[in-house]
């Protein structure tokens, strides 16, 4: 299911807000406002028919962490941030590697 709502012919800025909110606790979700102030949103019909939307993602919260039970690959002694060697690295440790740390010295990082 589908909804249009020109936001142009709500009033103030305030209202558009509130009107989106309400939309949202309906189990509204905004797909997009156009340029000319026209806000798109989708949700599930009644019988939760597949074909009139995507069915919402978990958020991140909702998932819990993205590492939960994989082992941690690299800790930093100092910090504690850690990576599990998985997907692109860490941001700290690339940095200790470009400033040529030993990445032996922060492997070993399990709990």
């Amino acid at each position: 299911m589908y909804r249009r709502i020109d936001l142009n012919e709500v009033g103030p800025r305030r209202d558009e807000l509130d009107l989106l909110n309400a939309a949202g606790r309906e189990g509204w979700e905004l797909v997009s406002i156009t340029m000319n102030n026209v806000a798109y949103l989708k949700r599930f019909d009644e019988i939760g028919d597949q074909r009139t939307a995507p069915r919402p993602q978990p958020t991140i919260a909702e998932q819990g962490s993205p590492a939960q039970g994989v082992k941690i690959k690299y800790r930093d002694p100092v910090s504690k941030e850690t990576w599990t060697g998985r997907g692109r690295m860490a941001g700290w440790l690339k940095k200790k590697l470009d400033a040529g740390e030993d990445i032996t010295e922060l492997s070993g990082g399990t709990e």
